[in-house]
């Protein structure tokens, strides 16, 4: 049991810190993060169930409750009256872009700490069938794909509860390229340290 624990103790962490802003959330009536508190608590439930299988890396665990925090922070926390999501962390491309603000680097940042979680799924089922380049790109493409899933979910914020904060064109394409330099950095890092490979 007390295994258990220490094995998922940054899963654990993660359940604590979807509690707290859940009712930060309620109390201050953000209903567009309150909606991603429903989808990650169902996503930590799944995350806690398949480590029983997978036995997901330490990296993996600890780095989702960083981003969690960090993501929930992102849409709470304001400087200067601009949600830390939409700050601009460094200048290096204007208008229409924007390019390099809080909410790309999450979105590297998650899909980095992803690519451990599916390298972790997919290496058992190819590891022995495919070469290491093969197994990159596999799990790149499912990071890009669970990606894509996350827009559509950001979208669904934008239709039913008439949320603004998610962005206009650019900002969700922008999403997706960040998504995929997070993918092929942490895969690429999952493939290096993977003394089995």
């Amino acid at each position: 049991m007390k295994n258990n624990i220490k094995r998922l103790s940054g899963l654990y962490f993660s359940c604590l810190v979807l509690l707290i802003f859940t009712i930060v959330f309620l109390f201050n009536g953000n209903y567009e993060f309150l909606s991603y508190t429903f989808t990650i608590g169902i996503l930590i439930y799944v995350l806690i169930k398949m480590d029983k299988k997978f036995y997901f890396s330490q990296i993996a665990k600890w780095g989702f409750s960083v981003w969690l925090l960090l993501h929930f922070l992102g849409g709470s926390v304001r400087i200067e009256s601009v949600k830390l999501y939409d700050s601009i962390l460094i200048d290096l491309v204007g208008d229409p872009l924007y390019i390099f603000r809080y909410d790309q680097f999450m979105h590297f940042f998650c899909y980095l700490v992803f690519a451990f979680f599916i390298y972790s799924i997919v290496t058992p089922y190819l590891k022995n069938k495919v070469n290491k380049w093969a197994l990159f790109l596999i799990a790149v493409l499912v990071g890009e794909g669970v990606g894509g899933i996350n827009e559509v979910i950001e979208l669904s914020t934008v239709v039913f509860l008439h949320s603004t904060g998610v962005g206009n064109y650019f900002n969700n394409a922008l999403d997706l390229v960040f998504n995929l330099i997070g993918a092929m950095v942490g895969t690429w890092i999952a493939i290096k340290t993977d003394r089995k490979l």
